[in-house]
């Protein structure tokens, strides 16, 4: 069932469950984004965790804000999923606050998603090899070597025998910072830079997957052709955890791209995530 909300504004007080280990998080935006939900999430082992909360008016003292209000959150470091992304620690018994009104995007990772009172995440969502209880290993996925085809081309579908743990599972996230899309005016600046790099991701991604890619009519952006909604979905909710920023249009996955990535470093990670999370789709199906 589609959740839905009753527009209105707020003028009474907010009731805020902290203490302890437990903290508060305030967020302001622009009336832009008036009843929209972002969504946080703590680094780490929890980070498949993601709760949000809905931005609304709220009326104080005789100011307008636009604000969301997360009245309980355990403490910790935690990523607020917009573009450009924010990171905030929440301390127990604190309130801690961040102003979003530069943003110019949110991410909705996925369904099912936890409100800001918290939720636990359905095993169903997961390959045969975690439910039950399996337990997942810390090690990362190793850094694998660089191959090369007959051609000199990186053979992206040659590279990995073997995958490590999905985060979403409680294994290690790909990367230890927030990959994400750069600014039209990166785009801009160096052309033929962004053009050779979304060129490799596709080959990449078309090789690692076997599906369609889609260029995206907004810069900075990498299309992925997905099976189905379901299979984007499950996708994204995979990714986002493994530290690639991911949007979706219908069942179209998009991931960043810039001028400056770099073939041994961005560029592989997002293939490398995208071969990880596919290779788990797979077995998710079975």
């Amino acid at each position: 069932m589609a959740e839905r909300y009753i527009d209105r504004v707020y003028t009474e007080h907010v009731v805020l469950d902290i203490g302890e280990d437990i903290g508060s998080l305030v967020i302001y935006t622009s009336e832009k984004w008036r009843g929209k939900e972002i969504q946080v999430s703590l680094k780490g082992a929890d980070a498949a965790k993601l709760v949000h909360t809905a931005v609304w008016e709220r009326r104080f003292n005789g100011r307008v804000a636009y604000a969301g209000v997360y009245a309980a959150l355990p403490e910790g470091d935690y990523i607020i999923w917009t573009h450009p992304s924010k990171e905030v620690t929440i301390t127990g018994g604190q309130v801690a606050e961040v102003d979003l009104s530069a943003i110019c995007d949110i991410y909705i990772p996925f369904p099912n998603h936890a409100h800001a009172s918290g939720g636990a995440m359905s095993p169903d969502l997961l390959p045969p090899r975690y439910r039950n209880g399996g337990r997942v290993s810390a090690a990362p996925m190793g850094a694998a070597p660089m191959r090369y085809d007959a051609d000199g081309q990186v053979a992206w579908d040659e590279m990995w025998t073997g995958f490590c743990d999905l985060a979403l599972a409680g294994g290690p996230s790909h990367r230890g910072t927030l990959l994400e899309p750069v600014t039209p005016m990166e785009v801009q600046a160096d052309q033929a830079g962004y053009e050779r790099v979304v060129a490799e991701i596709e080959r990449g991604l078309r090789l690692v997957t076997g599906l369609p890619t889609v260029r995206s009519q907004a810069p900075g952006w990498v299309g992925l052709q997905c099976g189905d909604e379901e299979m984007a979905l499950w996708l994204l909710r995979a990714i986002v955890v493994e530290n690639v920023c991911v949007r979706r249009e219908g069942a179209t996955l998009f991931f960043p791209a810039g001028p400056h990535f770099r073939l041994d470093a961005e560029i592989k990670n997002v293939i490398t995530v995208v071969a990880k999370t596919n290779h788990y789709w797979k077995e998710h199906l079975a």
